[in-house]
């Protein structure tokens, strides 16, 4: 089942990529952790990379399936 996700709505598991990041690769979100100023922290896992494991804000993600790209 294909689930197109509006912007700043992910779920774990879902597959996105990092706005203005030099890997443009896609990353599997694993886990999300309250940052500062209560902001919700997205915890990724780069799909091509065994050792990339990164935190970013949830508004720093873009969903990598509307792209089309998988």
């Amino acid at each position: 089942m294909l689930r197109i996700v509006p912007d700043k709505q992910f779920y774990k598991g879902d597959l996105v990529t990092v706005r203005n990041s030099r890997n443009h690769g896609p990353y599997c979100i694993l886990a999300f952790k309250n940052g500062d100023n209560n902001q919700k922290i997205a915890i990724l896992k780069a799909l091509f990379n065994d050792t990339e494991i990164i935190e970013k804000p949830e508004s720093e993600l873009k969903s990598f399936l509307i792209k089309g790209l998988l």
